[in-house]
């Protein structure tokens, strides 16, 4: 029993060996590879020249201008109001700009007409002659509210009738300029 486990031991250790110097011949020219790399990396001189460092400087300052921009989008695209349009109870499209000026609704009395005119998510009760903003009212109308400014006019429909019936209407006023 002692001669086999001898041989046992012999030749493991012997394997062990053989295996070794295997490893050793595949790894050194690895290694020597990674000498000559490191020698060669010790001798390199890091540094730039002075075209390639103005490039450089150029690049970082449009950069740094580049990144001073602030842009504004007129139409924004992910607001909901412009993909879907929302309506009054007559079907008409509700505008959600706040400087529109919309004419509500045409009080009609004995001596003068009234208008209610909505600007600036303010009600304003008008008659001829009034201003609002930088507009004067120059003509009330069941149908329509003129306003004249910066020597244009214009014509604003009436949002909401308050005659449903139209046998019932009287003749339109014509003004008279």
């Amino acid at each position: 029993m002692v001669d086999r486990n001898q041989t046992l031991w012999t030749l493991l250790v012997l394997f062990t060996l053989v295996l070794i110097i295997a490893s050793g011949s595949k790894l050194y020219p690895t290694v020597r590879g990674y000498e000559k790399v490191k020698s060669r990396a010790a001798r390199t001189k890091f540094g730039t020249d002075s075209q390639l460092e103005s490039e450089i400087e150029y690049l970082e300052n449009r950069l740094k201008d580049r990144s001073e921009y602030r842009f504004a989008l007129d139409n924004e695209p992910m607001r909901l109001t412009n993909v879907l349009f929302l309506t009054d109870q007559y079907g008409r499209r509700s505008s959600r700009n706040r400087g529109r000026i919309r004419v509500s609704a045409v009080i009609l009395g004995i001596s003068e007409t009234r208008a209610i005119i909505n600007y600036k998510d303010a009600n304003f009760t008008v008659s001829v002659g009034d201003s609002i903003d930088k507009f004067v009212v120059s003509w009330i109308d069941t149908e329509e509210v003129v306003l004249t400014g910066a020597e244009k006019e214009y014509h604003y429909p009436v949002v909401t009738s308050a005659i449903d019936d139209q046998s019932d209407r009287p003749e339109k006023k014509r003004r008279s300029n």
